[in-house]
């Protein structure tokens, strides 16, 4: 009988300081013990997704006009098949093309290839680093080329060089006027004014 009354005791005694941690919120009430908990999601992931959905990013295009021109030995100069020169004075002209083309230059962001380190998110606050800027395309449309000046015979195979020629010399010079620098500066600004949309109030966007 004396061991029962203890063990009343003691059972009470637990009822009564999981009662006072209760009152003053240090231990969980009975019914969250058993309660379904909200499912937490982390919101970088979600940041992630949302903006790999925009994923190539272009912008800023380049537009530009090129001339370009390609220069080979007629099939009439006999002394260039024999030796492997040309004489100015024996001989006849050089075949040569010359074409002017309109080309474009694209270049932008590829968040696509954005990773969870990427991010960092407090509250109101985000940092983000972008990927480098980087070419998406040069088009040069068949209808972008004029023949300026031509002479000789011409395969479709030597005016594909000469058209390649005009492309790389568009992208060039695109690259030279700092395309891919201007490119990170205006992702970094519709990033920023992205982020802003989405609620986040202090935001610093970076690129690597």
């Amino acid at each position: 009988m004396k061991f029962f009354r203890n063990y009343i005791l003691v059972v009470a005694g637990i009822f009564l300081v999981i009662f006072l941690l209760q009152k003053f919120n240090v231990f969980p009430s009975w019914g969250s013990l058993f309660s379904a908990k909200p499912v937490v999601i982390e919101e970088t992931p979600v940041l992630i997704s949302e903006i790999k959905e925009l994923s190539e990013m272009i912008t800023i295009t380049a537009f530009d006009e090129v001339v370009v021109d390609s220069i080979k030995p007629s099939k009439y100069d006999i002394v260039n098949k024999i030796t492997g020169f040309s004489v100015p004075t024996l001989s006849p002209t050089p075949d040569r093309l010359v074409l002017v083309s309109r080309g474009k230059v694209m270049a932008g962001t590829d968040l696509s290839a954005l990773m969870p380190d990427d991010f960092y998110i407090d509250k109101d606050s985000v940092s983000m680093t972008l990927p480098p800027a980087r070419i998406f395309d040069v088009i040069t449309n068949p209808s972008d080329f004029t023949t300026f000046a031509e002479s000789g015979e011409w395969t479709p195979e030597a005016v594909t060089l000469v058209k390649q020629k005009a492309r790389n010399k568009v992208l060039q010079r695109a690259l030279e006027n700092g395309i891919l620098e201007k490119a990170n500066q205006r992702s970094k600004v519709v990033m920023e004014n992205f982020l802003r949309s989405l609620g986040y109030t202090r935001i610093r966007v970076s690129t690597i």
